[in-house]
């Protein structure tokens, strides 16, 4: 265990410049997928509570369910305002997680034109240069798909978090426009 915590300083020095942006991205995929999950989460807690007091009011029969104009225009407003941000946050998280092997990439072009420069200069004698181009070339590839790995399992599950929202969200639109709740349940 000691010898693999030993051996990250020589990771990011043998990786190359490029360990650094592949290093933000990676925090940038973090961040984005941590505020798009809590995001969503908020969003559909507060869609099944807005379903859950309007079926109350529908049994109870205390006020009608069907909102006013003015009630559907801010749902309208609000569920407007929240695709655009989170279509432009998602939009971000796929940027970034597309960005990672990219970079990554690059620095296998790098390394092996560094190794294929030190073949040239050197011949057959530069065999350590070779190594380590060689080394650099498979350290940037290795940390940017590393990296990318949170972002594609992180947006198959912003994917099933904002399946749910739409649905709850459509739920709670049908009971504003029709003043009843959908046929055959909701989340069955």
């Amino acid at each position: 265990m000691m010898d693999a915590l030993w051996a990250i300083p020589a990771y990011w020095r043998d990786g190359g410049i490029l360990l650094i942006p592949i290093a933000l991205v990676s925090f940038g995929i973090w961040a984005c997928w941590l505020r798009l999950r809590a995001g969503l989460r908020q969003a559909v807690q507060q869609a099944r509570q807005k379903e859950r007091e309007l079926e109350a009011s529908l049994t109870s029969g205390t006020s009608a369910v069907n909102g006013d104009a003015e009630t559907r225009r801010r749902f309208e407003a609000g569920m407007r305002a929240a695709h655009e941000r989170l279509s432009r946050e998602v939009f971000l998280l796929k940027a970034l997680t597309a960005a990672a092997p990219l970079l990554g990439l690059l620095g296998t072009v790098t390394g092996m034109v560094d190794t294929f420069t030190a073949v040239a200069r050197l011949g057959a004698d530069g065999a350590v240069l070779v190594a380590e181009g060689i080394r650099t070339a498979l350290l940037t590839t290795q940390f940017g798909l590393v990296a990318a790995l949170p972002g594609v399992f992180g947006l198959l599950q912003i994917g099933r978090l904002r399946a749910q929202w739409q649905q709850a969200a459509h739920a709670v639109g049908v009971m504003l426009w029709r003043g009843g709740a959908p046929q055959g349940g909701v989340y069955a």
